[in-house]
């Protein structure tokens, strides 16, 4: 390769795209032109993808009343409507209501499933007569195939449905469905049909695709009327389904109910029958639709993990949001667990409305995730594409970065992204299509995936750049590009531009820089393409700077920005290493004798006593190279791999490489080692608080280097003896109603007694624990009754309960052991319940006045050097009623007496009946005046006064009247 001086290169001329799906050229699926769809028929309300005629199956669910679905070959794009003459009818012409046929759409392997959720039927109960029978919605279901056509599935047995009604005299709509709102094809060929609109929601399988085979109910863990808040959810029922190993190894199905029992959405989980009593949930907003659709994918491990929509999801200031949980499978007997949530760009977008896995397009062994929001853009649309890797790291929502943003065009931009479908690579380039309805533009658009390859640009290789002689002028390195290929497409097409910048003071000839480039096809598919350039230094050599370089890649006609699509042209992956810097030092010496010794210091390491696991939060390593040799300054290079903690912070100069297998940490100096100098590495901070009980060691494996890159390496491994502290976990137990219960006789022989013991379990010690064993022993009497599960563990952070389980019984206990398998400290804790029951009669003849009846019942906490017990000891008394004494009676007379006698005396004080006594004495005053005025009307005088006498009389019995009168009033 020739030398060539570039004095003005800019870097960036090629562009820097990154892109999965080819978007140039869409192929624009529609209904046949000499179709008349009304405006709201949905045509792309679902899309499947048929492998076996290559062709895609869309649906119009409101097409006719009924739906219409519609086979299109990818080659013409010619769409054409399934026939269902005779199959499906409308058998009451009251009823025009749409049936929505295809409101599903889901291939198998040689079959595709669709269902007509609203489709109406006859239900005749056997007791009930027939002028009674009653029209009800019941889902129906059908399968295609291109020989056969269309077939009708079986529905649910009369006999099973009416086993699973509960009273559909009173409650009519317990006898209807809605089978068909949600369909999953397993990878075993069985099909599991959601019914989220009817009566709660039902979930029923197909355990073959024969159209024969009869469907089952998966049995709830409850009935309707009983179903509690732990059990199951309520509401909308098998809104989504999904197939994967979530728990353990063996196939299980993820169903949501997309407000569970409260308004906040759940994910169940089950077998191929029943429910495996897991579930997880949305603890935080109410009606966001958590679960309104459910992918699976596999990003962390072998195990399968899950992605929960939430579509309606709003936060303080935002409407319709929408958000997208992602569910890891850490844990081999538990349910995915929670990792992070993406939440939408706009409000009213319903971000998470579309979920869909679309393999792994970029070589990390995971898979890429497409998202859609269809009402974001001003109800346009859009899709988001994810890389599996960027999920499983713990990043903010703001942090996390998409592989691409896909964008509908005007002329079909309304509800884009309503419906997802991958193609298994129809075009056999490795990767999967993309299929993307735009249901309320009747439009489905087909997006062409680019392969990618991943390319690993390698640091220069300097040749005897620091042992050569003083004759020596010009120096060869090489670069090279390091190529992992898909299995497919069999033949690439790719040019990678390779650009090298050198730059040093006295770099000869060059004025400090010089700018090297090679263009490498990868039509050849070789695993590693190098290329040889040279580099001239001043003839003395004597530097005190470093040679810096820069090796940077790039891909020439990004296959995005050609007109055509071509599937052999590929583009790089995101996981391709495209630059590279660093420098190297150009050292003199004859004869190069190199002594280097490696020391160490661990800030928990104490000679003879182990480290104390949670003592602290974090602790420190550094390394410390010495050079002891003569005559040369080398590079001081430390490899380290920590096993057992996180490494929580580097030093300046510390990176992270893949090596031998095992992410290792790479720390070099800034500058070489003189002779007899020494370099140490700035605080390697480890976190220690991740560590348990379960740990034994931390192990520290380091390697030193003469030179960084050289292969002469001396290697030491330092292991650090860890203990954990059990001091700080505490046991109390107590009685719900008290130590002391009181029974009558009234209560022994007619009432029953309910008590529990608790045990409440915490960790205030330094340790984090997992996995504690609990022996619980419990009498054994026969006034004693438990539950059929007489132990309940509650975790205080945790919605499972731990398990127990049934280990020996002898005539006085039996006992149990159980596990709890996490308790943080200072955070989490575990109680213990026990319910005990002491039934009517049981105690009759036993609890005595002078003989008490004891309930002890005791835990034992098990350490692998210790133990510690704790017992709860109930004492039952018998309870007499008691006699009141006579003093207690006389003291209560002589009581009532006084306050008789005080309320007389306070009534006569403030004029009780003084009222009468002054209208008696009115009348008495009366009364002695008519006396007096009678008596001198009869004394003798000196003329007659008849006339007067009479008129006086007469005036004294008018008065008397009026007074008689007054006084009637009165009374």
């Amino acid at each position: 390769m020739n030398l060539i001086l570039w004095a003005g290169l800019a870097l960036g001329m090629w562009p820097n795209v990154f892109a999965i799906y080819y978007l140039d050229r869409k192929e624009i699926f529609q209904p046949p032109t000499d179709r008349d769809l009304r405006s709201n028929s949905y045509f792309g309300y679902s899309v499947t993808y048929f492998e076996v005629d290559e062709t895609l199956v869309i649906s119009a669910p409101r097409e006719d009343n009924i739906g219409v679905v519609y086979t299109c070959p990818i080659e013409n794009r010619t769409c054409t409507s399934i026939n269902t003459t005779g199959i499906i009818k409308r058998l009451f012409s009251n009823y025009t209501h749409d049936y929505w046929f295809g409101a599903t759409v889901k291939a198998g392997r040689d079959f595709v499933m669709i269902c007509a959720p609203r489709y109406t039927t006859l239900f005749k109960p056997p007791d009930v007569p027939k002028e009674n029978f009653t029209h009800v919605t019941n889902g129906r279901c059908y399968s295609y195939t291109a020989l056969g056509g269309l077939k009708e599935r079986m529905p649910i047995s009369e006999e099973r449905r009416r086993n699973e009604i509960l009273d559909y005299k009173a409650h009519p709509e317990t006898a209807m469905d809605s089978f068909g709102w949600s369909i999953e094809v397993t990878p075993t060929n069985s099909v599991i049909v959601g019914g989220p609109g009817m009566y709660h929601g039902r979930v029923m399988r197909y355990k073959s695709p024969d159209i024969h085979a009869v469907p089952t109910l998966l049995d709830k863990a409850c009935s309707w009327k009983t179903c509690s808040a732990r059990s199951t959810g309520k509401f909308n029922f098998g809104y989504a389904i999904a197939t994967g190993m979530f728990i353990k190894t063996e196939l299980s199905n993820a169903i949501s109910s997309k407000f569970g029992t409260t308004g906040k959405g759940r994910v169940l989980f089950y077998d191929s029958k029943k429910y495996l009593n897991k579930y997880i949930e949305d603890t935080s907003h109410v009606g966001s639709m958590f679960g309104g659709v459910l992918c699976a994918a596999r990003l962390y491990g072998n195990r399968t993990d899950l992605l929960v929509g939430a579509p309606a999801y709003a936060t303080k200031d935002t409407y319709n949001l929408g958000a997208v949980y992602v569910y890891l499978s850490r844990n081999m007997s538990h349910v995915p667990e929670f990792q992070m949530r993406i939440l939408g760009k706009v409000s009213g977008s319903m971000f998470g409305t579309a979920i869909i896995n679309v393999g792994d397009l970029n070589g990390d062994e995971k898979d890429e995730i497409a998202i859609s929001a269809p009402f974001e853009k001003d109800g346009q649309g859009v899709v988001y594409l994810y890389s599996g890797a960027d999920l499983i790291k713990y990043k903010k929502d703001s942090d996390l970065k998409y592989l691409q943003k896909i964008e509908a065009d005007e002329k079909y931009g309304e509800s884009f992204g309503m419906s997802l479908s991958p193609l298994l690579d129809y075009d056999k380039n490795g990767c999967k299509e993309l299929a993307i309805g735009s249901p309320y533009k009747n439009t489905v658009v087909l997006l062409r995936c680019m392969a990618a390859v991943k390319v690993e640009t390698s640091n220069p290789e300097f040749y005897n750049l620091n042992i050569r002689n003083n004759s020596q002028i010009k120096f060869a390195f090489e670069v090279c590009l390091s190529v992992k290929y898909p299995t497919l497409p069999q033949k690439v097409i790719a040019e990678l531009l390779t650009t090298v910048k050198i730059t040093h003071d006295k770099l000869f000839d060059f004025n400090g820089k010089a700018v090297f480039t090679n263009v490498t096809s990868l039509e050849e598919k070789r695993p590693k393409y190098c290329s040889t350039f040279s580099l001239f230094l001043p003839e003395d050599g004597l530097y005190e700077s470093q040679v810096s370089y820069t090796v940077s890649t790039k891909l020439l006609n990004h296959p995005a920005t050609l007109p055509d699509f071509n599937s052999s042209r590929v583009i790089l992956s995101d996981l391709s290493v495209l630059k590279k810097n660093d420098s190297v030092w150009v050292n003199k010496c004859d004869t190069c004798v190199v002594i280097l010794t490696l020391e160490h210091y661990i800030s928990f390491q104490h000679e003879g006593n182990p480290y104390i696991i949670g003592s602290s939060e974090n602790e420190t390593v550094r390394m410390t190279v010495h050079n002891i040799g003569d005559g040369v300054e080398y590079e001081p290079c430390v490899r380290l791999s920590v096993i057992g903690v996180n490494v929580l912070a580097t030093p300046i100069g510390c990176l992270y490489e893949d090596f031998a297998g095992q992410n290792t940490l790479l720390c070099k100096g800034r500058k070489p080692i003189l002779p007899g100098n020494k370099w140490t590495t700035d605080a390697i901070v480890l976190e220690m608080t991740q560590l348990t009980n379960l740990d034994k060691n931390i192990i520290i494996n380091v390697l030193s280097f003469d030179n960084c890159g050289d292969v002469d390496t001396k290697n030491e491994s330092i292991t650090i003896r860890v203990k954990s502290d059990h001091r700080g976990i505490t046991t109390r137990g107590e009685t719900d109603i008290g130590p002391i219960v009181k029974m009558t006789q009234e209560d022994i022989e007619n009432n029953r007694k309910v008590m529990q013991h608790i045990y409440t379990i915490t960790n205030k010690g330094p340790t984090n624990w997992k996995n504690l064993q609990v022996l619980v022993n419990l009498p054994t009497k026969p006034y004693i009754k438990y539950d059929d599960t007489p132990i309940k563990i509650y975790h205080s952070t945790s919605n499972y309960n731990c398990d127990c389980r049934f280990l020996s019984q002898d005539k006085t206990s039996k006992s149990y052991v159980c596990l709890i398998e996490s308790l943080v400290k200072i955070v989490e804790y575990a109680k213990i319940q026990i319910p005990i029951y002491i039934a009517p009669g049981t105690l009759d003849g036993i609890l005595k006045k002078d003989e008490n009846v004891t309930i002890i019942s005791s835990v034992k906490l098990k350490f692998s050097d210790d133990t510690k017990v704790e017992r709860i000891v109930t004492t039952i008394m018998l309870e007499e009623p008691e006699a009141v004494p006579i003093e207690t009676i006389i003291i209560a007379v002589v009581v009532g007496l006084c306050i008789v006698i005080i309320t007389s005396v306070i009534l006569y004080r403030v004029g009780f009946l003084q009222r009468k006594k002054r209208e008696e004495l009115e009348k008495l005053k009366k009364q002695v005046k008519r006396q007096t005025i009678l008596r001198r009307s009869t004394m003798p005088s000196q003329a007659p006064q008849t006339d007067d006498q009479t008129k006086i009389l007469e005036n004294m019995e008018e008065e008397n009247k009026n007074d008689q009168t007054q006084d009637l009033k009165t009374d």
